[in-house]
């Protein structure tokens, strides 16, 4: 039984890794858009996403704004959130997310 030093090892670990990454990278340019989609609303319902909600009055007027990761529901005319103390925010009118 041939016994592999530590530089073999690396070298195969190095290895393994740089196949990994590139079939990634491959993959990761050859989605789709929908796939892309698919993959953000994932990201959101696991971690949220670094967001910006900002609420307005009907003059254009910043009434509210909050930022932090959130996962944003749509439920019927409103937006529902909980923010990051915790607190659960609904919220309707008009009213622009944006990604940061």
């Amino acid at each position: 039984m041939k016994i592999r030093s530590r530089s073999q090892n690396r070298r195969g670990v190095l290895f393994l890794l740089l196949v990994f990454m590139l079939a990634i990278l491959i993959f990761g340019a050859g989605c789709t858009e929908r796939q892309r989609k698919n993959l953000k609303h994932f990201k959101s319902d696991i971690i949220g996403l670094k967001r910006r909600v900002t609420l307005y009055d009907c003059n254009g007027k910043v009434i509210r704004s909050w930022q932090g990761r959130f996962k944003i529901e749509v439920q019927g005319a409103y937006i529902s959130f909980i923010d990051d103390k915790g607190k659960d925010i609904k919220i309707s009118g008009t009213v622009v997310v944006e990604e940061l």
